[in-house]
């Protein structure tokens, strides 16, 4: 698969546009849905970051390269691992599920912190390097003398993927359905840049919260479980 700094910004432009429509439908419609409807400007932050990292290394820009990455993997290892179950439960009818997004939003923002700083105050722990036409992002991670990186990126994805699940509003079990299946193709097909590739593929499958916001008002979407 062939990325670039033109197709991240193509993304970014797609969904910022997109996420601002999402929130307009969400204030609109249904307040709790604002967090979910901003998912798509957060990812076209994130592309518009991973854009610059293609241009600073394109150009040889050591200042360009370090903001794009730490800006990309501010919200690759930090800001999805809580803002994502916060954002389930936020909008959630459900008492249960609501805790469990909460207390799992929680546990993101902690591990997601020990993931991210250290590499931010110790940036010779990360290498970034262009593989099979994609950014491997290469990280020495504090966890690394006891979980291997596939453990820790299972622990991520189901901190993410947790609420989604449980969600009583079928179209979110959807979304969380193909955004757990966007990174079991990313890690099998592309395993050595699997950050890279998994959230642009999430950025894109991100769409899907504007038809989520424009259903929010309808009940045939939600299933009241408590």
């Amino acid at each position: 698969m062939c990325f670039s700094a033109p197709v991240s910004f193509t993304a970014s432009a797609l969904l910022i546009p997109a996420g601002l429509y999402a929130l307009r439908l969400a204030y609109g419609q249904n307040s709790s849905y604002l967090p979910l409807a901003s998912i798509p400007i957060a990812f076209g932050v994130q592309q518009a970051c991973e854009g610059l990292v293609w241009l600073g290394m394109g150009t040889n820009s050591s200042t360009a390269v370090n903001v794009g990455v730490f800006g990309f993997l501010g919200f690759a290892y930090w800001f999805w691992l809580f803002w994502a179950p916060w954002s389930v439960a936020f909008s959630e009818s459900s008492l249960i599920v609501r805790r469990v997004g909460w207390s799992l939003g929680v546990l993101g923002f902690m591990y997601g912190a020990l993931l991210y700083l250290p590499l931010v105050f110790q940036p010779d722990w990360l290498s970034v390097q262009v593989v099979h036409h994609s950014i491997e992002y290469n990280p020495r991670l504090i966890f690394d003398p006891w979980l291997s990186q596939e453990v820790d990126r299972v622990i991520y994805a189901l901190i993410i993927l947790i609420p989604f699940a449980l969600a009583s509003n079928r179209a979110l079990k959807g979304f969380g359905a193909t955004i757990a299946l966007s990174a079991i193709a990313s890690h099998w097909l592309l395993h050595q840049v699997f950050v890279s590739v998994w959230c642009f593929f999430a950025a894109i499958l991100s769409l899907f919260v504007v038809f989520i916001c424009q259903s929010s008002s309808t009940t045939d979407w939600q299933q009241d479980v408590n």
